[in-house]
């Protein structure tokens, strides 16, 4: 069965906030707040997909919790349909312009909230489908240099934000431009999915990222991990890959991958540079491993 997409509602009216949550939860995860403080609790807690929100309500207009979420980073995309008694072309200009992607008058009518919040849910599974293969290196399937990046600045602010470890790996496969010339770039394209699916399979917490670097080059990112659990993870990875065969025809060969590790306690004001130059001392302590000897674990400094 497919996973519901949640709809959070915001209405200081029990009434309407009751009617909407009625009309939607037969199709999705509804979660309800009557005042824009709680609404804005409740978006920043929840993978929110769609926000229903009351222009008028006491204390906290619709407009100024439209405000506060398109400043939060994990809110500031969430797509927000205004609910209002307001009439006149002007009024939805407003809150059109104010970053709101559509508009419905009340009194409502069940069945044009359902088609709306239908019509809107499809472009949100599409643009979703759309960015994932953005974000998606084609020969591996796990994330590319991109989704890093932008993975990368998130996690960073995150660790700033709770004072929390934020560790890093990164891997390079041992000596692979000579297994192109021995193998062949087809049989090199079946060992780059052969370590990709070995990350995949160790890395276990649903909190933590695989990428594809770039070449023969991968990188993971374990949030809140200290330095001890980092290199942990790192070991089983070494080993996993080192005892994981690679069948070509007839032919079964081994492969092995040297490995930089680190661990920092962000700083906010430091992203991007700070983020750099951590980046930066993995790679050291990668080419570390590589210069004492491949198929091992170094510390940066």
């Amino acid at each position: 069965m497919d996973k519901k997409n949640i709809i959070l509602v915001i209405d200081d009216d029990p009434l309407m906030l009751g009617a909407l949550t009625s009309i939607l939860s037969p199709k999705y995860h509804v979660k309800a707040a009557r005042d824009g403080a709680t609404g804005l609790v409740l978006a920043n807690k929840y993978d929110i997909d769609l926000i229903l929100l009351d222009v008028v309500m006491k204390n906290m207009s619709g407009y100024e919790v439209l405000a506060e979420l398109k400043e939060n980073d994990n809110t500031k995309d969430t797509p927000v349909i205004f609910i209002t008694g307001r009439e006149g072309t002007g009024e939805e200009a407003k809150a059109l312009s104010s970053g709101a992607v559509d508009y419905i008058r009340k009194p409502i009518v069940p069945e044009i909230v359902t088609l709306r919040v239908g019509i809107h849910m499809q472009l949100i599974t599409q643009m979703r489908i759309i960015e994932r293969f953005s974000l998606t290196d084609g020969l591996t399937g796990v994330n590319n240099r991109r989704c890093f990046d932008q993975q990368l600045e998130v996690e960073w602010n995150r660790a700033a934000r709770n004072g929390a470890p934020l560790s890093m790996l990164m891997l390079d496969i041992d000596h692979f431009k000579k297994f192109n010339d021995n193998y062949g770039h087809l049989n090199g394209d079946h060992a780059l999915k052969t370590v990709a699916n070995v990350l995949t399979n160790t890395i276990q917490r649903g909190t933590d990222y695989v990428f594809r670097w770039g070449g023969e080059e991968f990188s993971v990112i374990l949030p809140e991990t200290p330095i001890n659990g980092a290199v942990n993870v790192a070991e089983k990875i070494r080993t996993n890959i080192a005892s994981t065969p690679i069948f070509m025809g007839k032919e079964t060969v081994r492969i092995t991958t040297s490995i930089g590790v680190s661990t920092i306690v962000p700083d906010p004001a430091t992203y991007p540079w700070g983020a750099a130059e951590f980046c930066e001392g993995i790679d050291k302590a990668l080419y570390k491993a590589k210069s004492n000897g491949r198929n091992r674990v170094e510390v940066a400094d």
